[in-house]
């Protein structure tokens, strides 16, 4: 990744109406049988934002698409997971299991959801990338049964040579592609991708409205944490380096001192306190070892180690509370702009593309690189939201703005094919 520039910012700024505009493409597409939308999501459960993504799509469909039948195919649930969904979405159909490249699938109700859906509809993630074999049988699925499908919020890093060809086809056949990211969009423009609909959209994430407010409350009375009085840093210990993921020793260890560093300047200009907010389950032991016990003592004492994991839900309602979130990882700064809270994004190159959606969806200035020793520079944007907190969060509005705006457009895509 380069370094940010404003000159980054105004040129992918400047591409957005390019990217607004539908490029049409010769035949017709065969008629699916009636029916509504088959929503795959729910990538992991260890993970706040692989948890996310699903109730932020299903809240678009529910406002855009008014009266549209809505099945969610859950590529991993929990009881809690499925509890939240249910009791915010009570109209959405749910289903599991797993499904083969003929359109066949290992249980009645996803056989069901899927011969009777009109649009198949691959939520917002980094599947189709070569970090990973590509599920692409599901996309094979979609066209052995004539069904139209789309690819809401993806990001792409890259296709595996043996994989380039395949990939380019199936996505190709896409009825629309909307990718979080505008260097999402060049990559697939430069590899051949050229589905009638190739455009910038953003992360379904950002459309999140669950919350758990009596959870929230009692745990941050319990640590004395109150309102707009806290920050949220939250860690990530592992990345991708050429081509391949793992803990990388001095990486992680470069990462904790400056998100130590962060949290230490925090403390001692403004005396407000910190709380350690994992967004995936296995980094709450590292927010331990890495972070809290290795503060100086009177930071330490300002500081509060959340040692549990949480549901999306109640991680929302503390985001809501919280004065700004700070993290290497994302989606937990997604899920704090939907909640109206300043959120700065402290990303590292192996994050891959996603990473610049906070610059497309207009804060390229809450984006720091963590790979150039950036500290001071989160640091100083922590100041400048302190001292004018009404301007940050005027910032988060217009962002929002923008994201609610364009998420409008997406689903009217996704209505017409209805």
């Amino acid at each position: 990744m380069r370094e940010l520039t404003r000159r980054d910012f105004c040129g992918a700024a400047a591409t957005l109406p390019v990217l607004l505009a539908r490029s049409a493409r010769a035949g017709e597409r065969v008629a699916a049988p009636d029916g509504g939308v088959l929503l795959y999501s729910g990538w992991a459960t260890k993970n706040i934002g692989d948890i996310g993504h699903t109730p932020g799509t299903l809240r678009y469909l529910e406002q855009f698409c008014p009266g549209t039948p809505v099945t969610v195919w859950l590529a991993r649930a929990n009881d809690q997971v499925i509890d939240m969904l249910r009791r915010r979405f009570p109209r959405v159909s749910i289903v599991q299991g797993k499904l083969d490249r003929t359109g066949r699938a290992d249980n009645p109700a996803l056989q069901d959801a899927f011969d009777h859906c009109r649009l198949f509809l691959y939520n917002s993630g980094m599947i189709f990338n070569d970090r990973w074999p590509p599920p692409d049988h599901v996309l094979k699925a979609c066209l052995a049964h004539d069904k139209e499908y789309g690819l809401y919020g993806q990001s792409f890093d890259g296709f595996a040579s043996e994989d380039q060809e395949r990939l380019v086809g199936l996505l190709s056949h896409a009825a629309f592609i909307y990718t979080r990211d505008v260097e999402s969009f060049y990559y697939l423009r430069e590899v051949g991708v050229h589905p009638p609909i190739l455009e910038f959209g953003p992360d379904g994430c950002f459309g999140i409205d669950v919350r758990d407010d009596a959870t929230a409350e009692c745990f941050l009375a319990s640590h004395g944490l109150k309102p707009k009085e806290f920050i949220t840093a939250t860690i990530r210990t592992d990345t991708w380096v050429d081509g391949i993921r793992g803990p990388y020793p001095e990486l992680m260890e470069d990462w904790a001192t400056q998100l130590r560093r962060v949290i230490a300047d925090w403390v001692k200009a403004t005396g407000l306190r910190v709380l350690l907010a994992p967004e995936v389950e296995k980094e709450i032991e590292s927010a331990r070892t890495l972070l809290y016990e290795r503060l100086p003592a009177d930071v330490r004492s300002h500081v509060v180690q959340r040692d549990t994991f949480w549901n999306v839900d109640e991680a929302a309602s503390i985001y809501a509370r919280a004065h700004t979130v700070v993290a290497l990882e994302p989606h937990s700064c997604i899920i704090a702009l939907a909640m109206g809270t300043p959120a700065i994004h402290f990303f590292n190159e192996g994050h891959g593309r996603k990473a610049w959606m906070f610059r497309d969806v207009g804060l390229p200035e809450w984006l720091v690189s963590i790979d150039e020793d950036n500290a001071a520079l989160v640091t100083a944007a922590l100041a400048s939201i302190h001292r004018d907190y009404s301007r940050a969060q005027e910032k988060v509005k217009r962002a929002m703005a923008f994201v609610d705006r364009r998420s409008a457009e997406m689903m009217t895509t996704v209505r017409d094919l209805l």
